[in-house]
């Protein structure tokens, strides 16, 4: 079985602790992530609500969503968000909403990496994030139900190379055409790609059946967009849209 190639480790000063999803059904989309996912579920604002997952990031339902936006925003870690906006700016991204402040999640901020893909910023790291390798070979399988690994678009990766490695301390490799793994050194790692822009985020949720997983999402009010696929030495995909429409994926064995 081929092995997936290595990632160099980043430095984990700055990971992933939390992803934004769109849910603009926000009662269907809490319902629908407990029911298959079984996400612990806690209303933060009457837009947003917060989900507990059994490992990796959490998560954040988001309403009232503009249309075009992308459905899955991941927050990165960083000491200071004034200061890592000021040092973007500096290294060709931009400010894409500045910061405010959301209960319990502090000072967040959303910015534009140079390919114009959308990510965001809190404040303050966690000390205690363990890693999650991205569950393809011989790397260990997370908890059913964890986000494991997110998919963002890059349409230069020289230049997303240099951008997240300089300003976050991530590694990256090339794994394969068109992709461009990253490693940030604690929580889950991912992969950028250069094929498409229309998609420019998917989060990836691990489970033991990917098939029957699928069949659950649709008998839950979600779509599947695909059937399973198998990769050799990495493992079966699928992929589907939530009850508000945004598209996420399945990683499994």
């Amino acid at each position: 079985m081929a092995e997936y190639p290595d990632i160099p480790t980043g430095s984990g000063k700055h990971p992933i602790p939390f992803v934004a999803i769109s849910a603009n059904d926000l009662p269907a989309s809490v319902a629908f992530y407990a029911r298959i996912f079984g996400w612990q579920t806690h209303a933060v604002t009457p837009e947003i609500t917060g989900a507990a997952t059994p490992a990796g990031p959490n998560v954040s339902l988001r309403t009232n969503t503009p249309a075009g936006f992308p459905g899955v925003v991941p927050f990165i870690a960083v000491p200071g968000v004034d200061a890592m906006l000021d040092s973007i700016v500096a290294g060709g991204g931009t400010i894409e909403h500045a910061p405010w402040s959301v209960p319990i999640a502090g000072s967040l901020a959303r910015f534009t990496d140079p390919s114009g893909t959308i990510y965001g910023l809190t404040g303050g790291v966690p000390d205690t994030l363990a890693p999650i390798p991205v569950p393809f070979g011989s790397n260990p399988r997370p908890l059913a139900g964890t986000i494991c690994s997110v998919e963002m678009h890059s349409k230069d990766h020289t230049v997303t190379a240099r951008f997240f490695n300089q300003l976050f301390e991530w590694g990256t490799r090339e794994t394969m055409p068109q992709y461009l793994g990253f490693n940030p050194g604690a929580g889950i790692g991912g992969v950028f790609q250069s094929h498409t822009p229309s998609l420019p985020a998917v989060a990836y949720v691990y489970v033991g059946d990917v098939a029957a997983t699928l069949t659950l999402i649709e008998n839950a009010g979600g779509r599947r967009t695909a059937d399973p696929m198998s990769a050799p030495g990495m493992g079966t995909f699928g992929y589907f849209t939530d009850p508000s429409g945004t598209h996420m994926g399945l990683i499994g064995p």
